[in-house]
């Protein structure tokens, strides 16, 4: 079985064929998706989306955050998104907070409405319960110096790019690693090697769909099935068997997101 543990499958480009798109998973062996909230209207639009769309053989979940981009959407977002985290009545569903962070390689939020946003989430996540799930970009010095301040933090770093240098400070601070298709067609170096360097117990696979599609697949539209395609890139690269990385990652998925 394979989870796949950042995906927006809630958003338009998914609505006209979504019984395809969970058929298609289920026969690549995808039980489990995680679809993701940007904002706090785009997560209370996921949040409702697993409670529509039952499968018979793919569970769905959503997380509820607001990403870096729309930090500044000022005080009454972050309000509203703990109200959704802590009152709305999605307990079963909602298993992280995010995706949120810091990134600096686009700044369409400034840095301090990103850091405020980070901070504010983090405290949510302490006050919830629930793992966080990190988008950082150009931002990891200023990452690690806020997480410092909330100690036992749990949550995975999404589309992780970094270095070693990047696999040590997170393992430290014993965060997950997502991997998604841009593994399969990054040429630098240091990239793929860090991917061989993060614990076993703390890889976890991604889709990020409907962005990033895994060669050979790229400039198609992604989706939960090709999880199947990262895994075993993934696999040959770390010298694993798929049985033994699908079965590690499945395990992750289920320890950190508390999926059953």
């Amino acid at each position: 079985m394979l989870v796949d543990t950042h995906a927006h499958i809630h958003i338009e480009e998914f609505k006209n064929d979504l019984d395809e798109i969970f058929e298609s998973a289920s026969k690549s062996d995808v039980k489990k998706i995680i679809t993701v909230g940007t904002d706090e209207v785009d997560s209370k639009e996921a949040l409702e989306f697993c409670y529509r769309n039952n499968h018979e053989t793919v569970d769905v979940f959503a997380s509820a955050g607001i990403h870096p981009h729309d930090a500044d959407r000022g005080n009454d977002s972050l309000l509203t998104l703990k109200e959704l985290v802590i009152d709305g009545g999605y307990s079963d569903k909602l298993v992280a907070i995010g995706e949120c962070g810091l990134d600096y390689f686009r700044n369409n939020s400034d840095k301090k409405s990103q850091q405020t946003a980070l901070d504010f989430q983090l405290q949510l996540s302490q006050d919830s319960g629930l793992p966080v799930i990190f988008h950082v970009r150009d931002a990891w010095d200023d990452f690690f110096g806020i997480l410092k301040n909330f100690k036992n933090t749990r949550g995975v770093i999404h589309s992780f790019t970094g270095t070693s240098r990047e696999v040590e400070l997170a393992s430290k601070n014993n965060l997950y690693f997502g991997i998604n298709g841009i593994i399969t067609f990054t040429k630098i170096s240091e990239q793929l090697d860090a991917v061989k360097k993060i614990p076993t117990d703390k890889l976890l696979f991604e889709t990020d769909c409907p962005y990033l599609s895994p060669e050979p697949l790229r400039g198609r539209r992604n989706e939960p099935a090709n999880i199947k395609i990262i895994a075993e890139f993934v696999s040959k690269l770390r010298n694993e068997s798929l049985k033994e990385i699908s079965k590690s990652t499945t395990t992750n998925a289920r320890t950190l997101f508390g999926l059953k």
